[in-house]
């Protein structure tokens, strides 16, 4: 089922849009068929913002195909927004006080998880009912940033929390809303979490900030294990674990700039997934249950262009509305993509049927 900075990551500097991130729960269908492969380029579907709005983006998915993201308001403000099936889009409004809000992942039954801020202020992260109810989750003492970003089938949701001085800490929440700070590595001060499993299995990353990054995989009683970045590389982010326990994110030398996109096995083997001829860099945010991947690509000063990679990590380019940035951020089990493309400077909320 996936997030405007949910993680701190290093990301492409001309990139427009968050970088997590984020997001969620894998799939509650069986199935046991491979994906089918096309020969042409998968082609967008813009989804509408809300009346009078003039920008979108969608971060997260769930198998029924309802995305879930943001969208400009007639009164310019971003709130957090749902796209049913047939592309209607509901508001999903803010936190009592707040005027903004954006949503990464949905839930099949109807659960969605972001955050809720007034600009200025604290971000609080929040949870929508399937009702359409916000509920506030609490963030650890003093935090002036709190944001989630993934549930799973048990209610489990995870995200980040930051100290009183703003560094992020990684942290779950129990069904009924109680907060947990997740272990980072011995020495580093902040971290996140980008995702869960339904097996209560999240990864996400350890770090001082600006410096080294190290992927982590914390098991559902919070002990962790470390992800290693591809050969070459000191830093590593992982943003998204499947229930077959198969890992995505980016590896790179810190400080670099050059991010180069990979995937971890079920036992954390890292490998370096497939480039477009001509790119040099990229990222995976989400990988379904059959193994397949989405993300972005980029050539040396050129715009991020949304793919997806297959089990073996082959890729393939999805299409663009125009010349412009894209990125694909979840993709369901069924192969549909959200995500977002750009047009005349401003962002769209788009799916894709890869």
């Amino acid at each position: 089922m996936t997030a405007l900075a949910p993680i701190p990551a290093l990301r492409r500097p001309a990139a427009l849009l968050r970088g997590l991130g984020a997001l969620a729960a894998a799939a509650a269908l069986a199935v046991t068929t491979a994906l089918p492969a096309h020969a042409a380029t998968p082609a967008p579907r813009p989804l509408a913002p809300l009346p009078g709005g003039g920008f979108s983006g969608a971060y997260g998915l769930d198998d029924r195909g309802v995305v879930v993201g943001y969208s400009g308001t007639a009164g310019g403000e971003r709130h957090a927004a749902r796209w049913s099936p047939s592309g209607r889009v509901t508001d999903l409004g803010t936190l009592p006080g707040d005027t903004q809000s954006e949503a990464y992942t949905v839930r099949e039954d109807g659960t969605v998880i972001g955050m809720s801020s007034r600009p200025g202020e604290r971000d609080r992260a929040v949870r929508w009912t399937p009702s359409g109810r916000a509920v506030e989750l609490p963030g650890l003492p003093g935090a002036t940033v709190t944001r989630g970003y993934v549930v799973n089938d048990d209610g489990v949701v995870v995200g980040i929390s930051s100290t009183p001085d703003g560094v992020h800490r990684p942290v779950k929440w129990s069904p009924s809303g109680r907060v947990t700070e997740l272990a980072t590595r011995p020495g580093d001060t902040a971290g996140g979490v980008g995702a869960v499993n339904d097996a209560g299995v999240a990864v996400g990353y350890s770090g001082v900030p600006g410096g080294v990054l190290t992927s982590m995989r914390w098991a559902s009683d919070g002990s962790y294990t470390t992800l290693r970045p591809l050969p070459g590389d000191d830093s590593s982010h992982a943003s998204w674990i499947n229930n077959a326990g198969v890992g995505v994110g980016h590896s790179y030398v810190a400080g670099s700039g050059l991010i180069r996109p990979l995937r971890w096995e079920a036992d954390g083997t890292p490998r370096a997934l497939d480039l477009p001829a001509g790119d040099t860099g990229g990222s995976s945010w989400g990988v379904n249950d059959l193994g397949y991947s989405t993300g972005y690509t980029y050539a040396p000063g050129g715009a991020a262009h949304a793919v997806v990679w297959a089990p073996d990590g082959s890729v393939r380019k999805l299409g663009t509305i125009a010349p412009g940035d894209s990125e694909g951020y979840q993709i369901n089990l069924f192969g549909v993509v959200a995500g977002y493309t750009t047009s005349d400077g401003a962002s769209r909320a788009t799916s894709w049927k890869s």
